[in-house]
């Protein structure tokens, strides 16, 4: 039988180098009391790695580990970039082990946008055939969702991967955390795995996510 220790997720995407959202959620992470932060993508606007980093330097000043993958509008340096700030580690096609949880990432999203990290469904795949779980129970940080859910919805389409959707079948993670979709702010189920979208950090909003047997979700605001 499993067991899980508990921990408090201050989940965040797209904050799209908002550095006022930036300070917020440092705030936020100390009011609830978070062990951890998982930013979801989408922290720059078309913007590079000094400006990513400049953004997880000021969310680390809440003295809370951050879990981050880059999103679709970010550079594409983010991918293999390695922050030399230790409370800051990147999760793209990682595994990370923490107070007991495996988590695994995956940076960018599928389409084609226009934007700076865009991969076909086919390279998804092959990507994540690398991050295979070493154990149940573990924690999947993406930028895009998986595909046909309210949670990949912008309110006119889908737009979450379907090489995703089949990733959460086939392996299960008890929770998954993404963004991508501003509007598919929500939390879903697929199988045993919870499914959240804490919406658009740079809109002020955020998920409160407490794990142990069980995975209990908040959508919150910042403010």
């Amino acid at each position: 039988m499993l067991m899980f220790s508990r921990m408090r997720i201050l989940h965040v995407s797209d904050i799209h180098g908002n550095m006022g959202a930036g300070e917020k959620i440092a705030q936020k992470a100390g009011e609830i009391g978070a062990d951890l932060i998982a930013a979801t993508g989408d922290l720059t606007h078309f913007g590079g790695v000094e400006d990513a980093e400049t953004l997880l330097e000021r969310i680390s000043e809440s003295g809370k580990q951050i879990f981050f993958v880059p999103g679709n509008c970010d550079p594409r340096a983010l991918l293999e970039w390695t922050p030399t700030n230790s409370y800051v580690k990147n999760l793209h096609l990682r595994s990370i082990d923490f107070s007991g949880w495996e988590f695994m990432g995956l940076g960018g999203a599928v389409g084609r946008y226009g934007t700076l990290i865009e991969f076909t469904e086919e390279e998804v795949e092959d990507m994540l055939e690398k991050v295979i779980p070493r154990k149940g129970g573990f924690i999947f940080i993406s930028h895009s969702p998986p595909y046909g859910l309210e949670v990949d919805y912008t309110g006119v389409k889908h737009i979450g991967s379907r090489a995703v959707k089949k990733y959460v079948e086939n392996y299960q993670p008890k929770l998954m955390m993404c963004g991508h979709a501003h509007e598919g702010r929500g939390m879903v189920k697929v199988n045993e795995t919870i499914i959240v979208n804490s919406g658009a950090a740079k809109n002020g909003y955020c998920a409160v996510i407490d794990l142990g047997e069980g995975v209990e979700v908040q959508l919150m605001t910042l403010y």
